[in-house]
């Protein structure tokens, strides 16, 4: 009984001394590991092929106050209405009168362009062109091209539309 209780208490402080130590040999330090992409990672262990020790690294966090003998930055500039560039009435009517010349001219485009396609859409039943018979894949394919640009020109002529309609408050 006394061989195996000077045993256990061997076995004990054994371990409590490897214990003791695994906890201090890996925290006294910082180690620096880099990957195989480049990636740094810091840890308390040197778990890796690619890690070394770095000593003499204190961290610290910058106060707010100004060391003696330092000016302040200045503040960046706010920008607010009253500070940014204006514009006078004529130069602004001009503007908004070419604006609108602009888009006008965009919408008479786009709604010749609707026509066209229209024409050529023929109500859902378009002119085959040489090499295509009426219920062959390609003139289906054809037809559901030409449904597809109508109705994106419908859009942008309402779009248009919209943007010329002068905003009432």
């Amino acid at each position: 009984v006394r061989n195996t209780m000077r045993r256990a208490l061997f076995l004990l402080f054994a371990l409590a001394w490897m214990a003791g130590a695994r906890a201090v040999g890996p925290a006294d330090g910082i180690y620096v590991c880099v990957d195989a992409d480049g990636h740094k990672t810091y840890q308390n262990s040197a778990e890796g092929s690619a890690c070394h020790r770095v000593d003499g690294i204190v961290a610290s966090i910058p106060s707010s106050e100004l060391p003696r003998g330092a000016t302040p930055r200045p503040a960046r500039p706010v920008i607010s209405a009253a500070s940014f560039p204006r514009v006078d009435m004529n130069t602004q009517r001009l503007r908004d009168a070419d604006r609108r010349h602009i888009l006008e001219e965009e919408l008479r485009l786009e709604q010749e362009h609707l026509a066209h396609l229209r024409n050529e859409f023929n109500q859902g039943k378009p002119v085959p062109v040489s090499d295509e018979a009426v219920g062959s894949l390609h003139y289906q394919d054809r037809v559901q091209r030409l449904f597809e640009d109508i109705e994106r020109s419908e859009g942008n002529v309402a779009s248009l539309r919209r943007e010329l309609t002068p905003i009432r408050f």
